[in-house]
């Protein structure tokens, strides 16, 4: 009868993979640095970055136009050479104008959503096939993105970021995160 605690003291300390559970394995990634990395991004944002610098310029013009305007105005007012329904025509065609600049910037923005979208889209798909072919390659259940996903800590070993990386061609100097 002695035996039988021992017995279920021992059964109790087998591990779940000793019943024949799989352990999952799990690994991580850091997308955003793998992005970093590639030219395409790169190429992307440099796209990017020229239509941005295109839409600010003719938003400074917009503001130029009205800051003119304005001016104008101002000075016809103060010198008492506009009548009251001129000054108020002013002011409306002032109003109008900011409006137009309002409409100019959030098209601008929509534009560079939209231009952004189109342009990372593939890149993210690249990037997540390489992710699931190394994942299936190496026998991992789960990869996860640690900005994603707030992880803490990693082992090292589980790091797939460099990987996706040497698969996509990339070199890194670096420390992957």
């Amino acid at each position: 009868m002695k035996a039988t605690p021992i017995l279920l003291i021992i059964f109790a300390c087998v591990t779940p993979a000793a019943w024949g559970e799989k352990v999952q394995k799990i690994g991580y990634v850091s997308t955003a640095f793998i992005l970093a990395q590639l030219p395409q991004t790169q190429k992307a944002n440099e796209e990017l970055k020229e239509m941005q610098v295109k839409y600010q310029a003719q938003g400074q013009t917009y503001l130029d136009e009205i800051k003119t305007k304005y001016d104008d105005l101002v000075e016809k007012s103060r010198t008492e050479q506009i009548t009251e329904n001129m000054k108020q025509l002013g002011q409306q065609e002032l109003t109008q104008m900011q409006q137009d600049f309002e409409d100019h910037n959030r098209q601008s923005q929509e534009t560079l959503n939209k231009r952004r979208s189109v342009l990372m889209k593939p890149i993210l798909k690249m990037v997540n096939e390489t992710i699931a072919s190394i994942a299936v390659e190496q026998n991992f259940d789960l990869v996860i993105d640690v900005q994603e996903s707030g992880v803490l800590y990693g082992s090292p070993e589980y790091n797939l970021t460099r990987n996706v990386l040497e698969a996509l061609g990339v070199e890194v100097e670096e420390e992957a995160p």
